[in-house]
């Protein structure tokens, strides 16, 4: 499926200036400068779970790491939370949506219509390969984002309107002259400091030329660095030079585990052997969650990534530019055929791709002792019945009748103009893309639409995109849990590709850039994703969800973009269910 990871296009305005400092590492108190205690030198519970590896399973794992290119999401998470740094890194909280990283402070010369940003870098900070992290390296990783090769990057992260970097001496004279780096923007960007987010910061010296070297032995500023990757397992160990003890990981080392099998990879959780299974194929969900022990002896969550295969309709021209044409076509889409014969699991009901879905905790008390067959707790997904696909071809050719495009003897419809002939546009990859054209090609052909094939290569589907020379295009949406969609779908948004021009599309857009807090920005969300449907903008043709399992002994599970958060993953203090082999060891034994 061709991937289109989009980013944001900042909308103009203009407010106050913006400022805002981290918080300064405090000093070695007396009693840490003399040593611990013959008491504190006592190992406890605490003390060895922090020397076990924390070990999480993955179905495949990521084969490359440059933050300079684009990753897989379980390359980024691990990336962003123990690898790199940028100038500033996501929070989710409130405006301005950062907190300081590399960074100790950031200045923007307004809010919401941000034209420049000028950060401090302070000194002393050092990359995993015990060099220290300098101006130079600070400005390679940031004009590398200028060259045209990346204009792409810049449209998905939503820096379309970035286009300078410089050194400067600071906002006001006598503020550790040469030590600050300036960004400038074209346009106002109402989410900028967000957006910069994206852009970590490498050693010029490991990078420079030798990209393809650095994907597979990355060199970050963060507080773990990657010490083995293999096909089979990625081992990362705590960065002991790395500045902020406050963000210091708690675990000394994490491994992923590649263990595509589910029944395996269930086995080594209940044994201990794992602690987290990120991805738990459906077919083991309910019945295998049901049974003995399994409540008291691990967490799970259902949990759905944003990411999305839709088609992208042109409301500029032609048949599609017909909201009711657009909506019958939309019904007669096999939701359900794809689920079960393509993905072969149950998908999230999603209208728009705008996730409006949390991780939500699953009772696994409520499945104790279900029998396969049995209805799961409305908190797991069904699988969507062939019925439901019959029902919306009923309403399509309802819908195409009423319209006046009537079926001929050979069953296909013609109204005033000709034929009803829709060209899908997609970019010919084989495997699942080319099965969910065809089902879609076949649903549509069910209720008398001619749907010819029209594959081509991604470059030249992009072109056609671009001019606004296609009527229903397939894509894959894939970003962030707080994508800025405003660029992709409001009337002056730069990817504005489905020629998509409403007031109210727009205001719900403007709100959500100008949100000041969680609660506002959720609830701008809301509202683009409901606009979006009742304009049917897009079809969701799939979203994936899975359910997640951790062990009870993780502690710390925080969620951001519905993948855990690494930096803060701890295991608690008790047995270590080491199985028989530890020797007689006990963690709780006095």
């Amino acid at each position: 499926m061709a991937s289109a990871t989009f980013g944001a296009l900042l909308l103009a305005g203009s407010v106050g200036g913006l400022a805002w400092v981290g918080a300064e590492q405090g000093a070695a108190s007396e009693a840490s400068a003399r040593g611990p205690s013959s008491r504190a030198q006592a190992l406890s519970a605490t003390d060895i779970a922090a020397l076990e590896p924390i070990v999480i399973a993955l179905p495949q794992l990521p084969r490359k790491f440059d933050p300079l290119d684009d990753m897989e999401p379980w390359a980024e998470r691990i990336a962003d939370d123990l690898i790199f740094e940028g100038l500033v890194r996501r929070t989710h909280d409130r405006y301005p949506w950062v907190e300081p990283a590399i960074a100790d402070r950031c200045e923007a010369d307004r809010d919401h219509a941000v034209l420049t940003i000028s950060c401090h870098i302070p000194r002393g900070i050092r990359f995993h390969d015990g060099s220290e992290l300098g101006m130079e390296d600070v400005v390679y990783s940031l004009r590398y984002w200028l060259f045209e090769q990346r204009s792409g990057a810049l449209e998905r992260h939503g820096l379309v309107n970035y286009e300078r970097v410089e050194i400067v001496d600071g906002p006001a004279e006598g503020r550790d002259r040469g030590r600050w780096v300036k960004l400038r923007f074209r346009k106002p960007e109402a989410l900028a400091l967000e957006a910069i987010s994206t852009i970590k910061i490498v050693p010029v010296a490991a990078h420079s030329g030798r990209a393809s070297r650095f994907t597979q032995a990355p060199i970050g500023t963060g507080p773990m660095r990657l010490t083995t990757l293999e096909t089979d397992r990625i081992v990362l160990e705590r960065f002991d030079d790395y500045r902020a003890p406050q963000r210091q990981a708690p675990t000394r080392k994490l491994v992923f585990r590649a263990i595509n099998d589910g029944a395996a990879a269930l086995t080594a959780l209940r044994r201990g052997e794992i602690h987290l299974l990120a991805e738990l194929a459906p077919h083991h969900v309910p019945v295998e969650l049901g049974k003995p022990g399994m409540s008291a002896r691990l967490y799970a969550w259902l949990v759905s990534p944003a990411s999305y295969d839709v088609l992208l309709w042109n409301l500029g021209k032609g048949l599609s530019a017909n909201p009711s044409v657009r909506a019958a076509l939309h019904d007669a889409l096999p939701h359900a055929a794809i689920a079960r014969q393509i993905y072969r699991a149950p998908g999230l009901p999603a209208q728009a791709p705008v996730d409006l879905h949390d991780p939500t905790p699953i009772d696994l008390e409520l499945l104790a002792g279900i029998r396969a067959g049995q209805p799961p707790p409305a908190t797991l997904l069904t699988m969507p019945t062939l019925d439901a696909d019959r029902r919306g071809s009923e309403r399509a050719a309802a819908a195409l009748d009423a319209l006046g495009y009537r079926a001929n003897a050979k069953g296909m419809r013609r109204g005033s103009g000709g034929p009803l002939r829709v060209l899908l546009a997609w970019d010919g990859h084989e495997g699942r893309a080319s099965s969910i054209g065809t089902a879609i090609r076949r649903a549509w052909q069910l209720v008398g639409v001619s749907s010819p094939d029209a594959s081509t290569s991604w470059r030249y589907l992009l072109s056609i995109l671009d001019r606004g020379d296609f009527r229903v295009a397939m894509l894959h949406f894939s970003g962030h849990s707080d994508e800025d969609l405003f660029h992709m779908f409001h009337s002056r948004g730069a990817l504005n590709l489905a020629r998509v021009a409403d007031e109210q599309l727009d205001a719900a857009l403007d709100e959500y850039r100008a949100a000041p807090d969680r609660p506002a920005r959720d609830l701008a969300k809301q509202r683009v994703a409901a606009r979006l449907a009742e304009l049917r903008v897009v079809s969701v043709l799939y979203a994936p969800a899975h359910v997640m399992l951790s062990s009870r002994r993780l502690t710390e599970m925080e969620f951001v973009d519905d993948l855990p958060r690494l930096d803060t993953l701890a295991l608690s203090g008790g047995a270590l269910e080491w199985g028989t082999n530890n020797g007689g060891f006990c963690a709780t034994c006095q």
